[in-house]
């Protein structure tokens, strides 16, 4: 099987959805956020440390060395955004918003309550541009995708209010057992020639022990807005 090699480079997209606790997408009118307001994403792998079994004879010789390899716990994140949007805030962190007394009742803030990590769970999903690809205006322009399939314990990070532009940051982690299976989005263009350009989700289910999955898609991003948007799978 031959290979297609990219190098991502920016992040101009990226889109959350809240997830219930046992990381099953959940439904309803405000669901999920598009946001061009990222700046970075931050990761950072957390294994079990490999676990050593060596012994000596009695001449002072190894009869045994072996090891267990380490494990992935978790991987770290650190999602850094440029503005702030109420409703991402409250599906990456779980904490309340606050909404003015207008007719529609628009979301302007958020509190920071305590115990709100628990209620955090979410899928977070970012588009890369890819290095070397020549002219957008040919066509055929590629993305690189990634999939965190199960966040939990979103945080709201250090905060310093200053003459300077004040970034929002939110710290989580993932986690296994996500229910997201081949996701309630298309993500991806088909390359079959029967369904040839035809959109379709994950091609293969997210497994009970990934933690992430990257791939080139040849779908563009979805479009950014300010606010939540619905969700509702057939």
């Amino acid at each position: 099987m031959a290979s297609r090699c990219f190098t991502p480079f920016k992040l101009p997209r990226v889109r959350v959805t809240t997830l219930d606790s046992c990381g099953q997408a959940v439904t309803g009118s405000c669901a999920t956020v598009v946001s061009d307001g990222i700046i970075s994403i931050a990761q950072t792998n957390e294994y079990e440390d490999r676990q050593e079994f060596f012994t000596k004879n009695g001449d002072g010789l190894f009869c045994v060395r072996e090891t267990n390899a380490p494990i992935l716990k978790w991987l770290n994140l650190v999602i850094t955004f440029c503005n702030v949007d109420p409703e991402l805030v409250n599906i990456m962190t779980g904490n309340s918003m606050v909404a003015d007394d207008s007719a529609t009742a628009y979301n302007i803030g958020y509190n920071v309550d305590e115990n709100s990590a628990t209620l955090s769970n979410f899928a977070l999903e970012g588009w890369t541009r890819l290095a070397n690809q020549g002219v957008a205006c040919t066509g055929g322009l590629q993305y690189g995708y990634f999939l965190y399939p199960f966040v939990k314990e979103g945080t709201i990070g250090d905060i310093t209010y200053q003459n300077d532009v004040v970034s929002f940051v939110v710290n989580a982690r993932t986690s296994s057992n996500s229910l997201w299976g081949v996701g309630p989005y298309d993500v991806d263009l088909s390359d079959n020639a029967g369904t040839l350009d035809d959109p379709i989700p994950l091609l293969t289910p997210i497994g009970s022990t990934t933690h992430q999955r990257m791939f080139i898609t040849r779908m563009e991003p979805p479009t950014a807005s300010c606010g939540c948007s619905p969700l509702f799978v057939a």
